[in-house]
């Protein structure tokens, strides 16, 4: 029987798990049929009694592979997939780091680092993250909030009654998010970021002193046009902004417990400690 090393099983148990969570066609997504026939219209924005768009129902973002690198590139040799690119904003595609945060993110992306991405920890994926993150979310919009519920224990409540953020004491995985509506658009200012959250499994970097401005725009019944700015000077040089559709699903939440049977975590953390005890025999 041929023998693997910690690592080499870790990247064998991280592709196939990379496969099984890759986005599959809104027909294809959990056994549900798609009909034949040409493309029908879709119908206009759905809206509620005092005229505001009803934006209520379950989504999956068009994310290109955003939770493997929100820049556009080539998966090669590495155990990621292939991403498409979501950066809109440098014109480039481009996220415009300050030099120290593109080294960490580069270094993220080795083998022995994948241990310290949260979500291997089953902790919330974060903002704009558990946007993109491969698995469905549902809006709901009680009088005087959106809620955004994620299939991976995550969720959202987001006032729109003109309240302050909370205190700068006060940090959080989610930040201290508050909303409003210009028109059609619902845009979500969320502040109080605790910069613990990686924006991928490559590691893109968020500090605790970003500000991120997201903005739901209805295109029709079916889709919304998710548009993410991030304002964050320790890590970057300037504003940069994301871009993505959001999918109307007919589907629902499944109960996904993280730490079941999460064999995962052991594996990064095998590939972690053969990395430290080879480094350490080099000293």
């Amino acid at each position: 029987m041929k023998k693997y090393n910690a690592a080499g099983a870790a990247i064998l148990f991280i592709a196939a798990l990379t496969v099984s969570l890759a986005p599959m066609p809104v027909a294809a997504q959990r056994g549900r049929g798609g009909g034949g026939g040409a493309a029908q219209p879709a119908p206009p924005i759905r809206r509620l009694p005092d005229g505001k768009p009803d934006l209520a129902g379950y989504y999956q973002a068009n994310a290109g592979g955003a939770n493997y690198g929100l820049e556009q590139r080539r998966s090669e040799e590495r155990l990621t997939p292939s991403t498409n690119g979501v950066v809109v904003d440098p014109a480039d595609g481009k996220l415009p780091y300050q030099p120290w945060a593109r080294a960490e993110r580069i270094d993220r992306e080795l083998p022995h680092r994948g241990y310290e991405d949260p979500t291997a920890h089953c902790f919330v994926a974060g903002i704009p993250r558990a946007i993109y993150t491969p698995s469905p979310f549902q809006i709901l919009q009680p009088p005087g909030y959106v809620v955004l519920l994620f299939e991976r224990m995550n969720w959202r409540q987001i006032p729109l009654d003109g309240r302050p953020h909370v205190a700068d004491t006060t940090r959080l995985w989610n930040g201290d998010s508050v909303g409003r509506w210009e028109g059609d658009t619902l845009v979500v200012e969320t502040k109080n970021l605790n910069g613990k959250t990686w924006l991928n499994e490559v590691g893109d970097v968020l500090t605790h002193d970003a500000h991120i401005v997201e903005r739901f725009i209805p295109v029709n019944a079916n889709t919304i046009t998710y548009r993410a700015t991030v304002t964050d000077k320790l890590a970057y040089t300037r504003p940069w902004t994301i871009e993505m559709a959001l999918n109307r699903q007919d589907d629902e939440l499944l109960e996904v417990a993280c730490h079941e049977d999460n064999g995962d975590l052991q594996h990064l953390k095998d590939v972690r400690d053969e990395y430290r005890a080879k480094n350490k025999e080099k000293k």
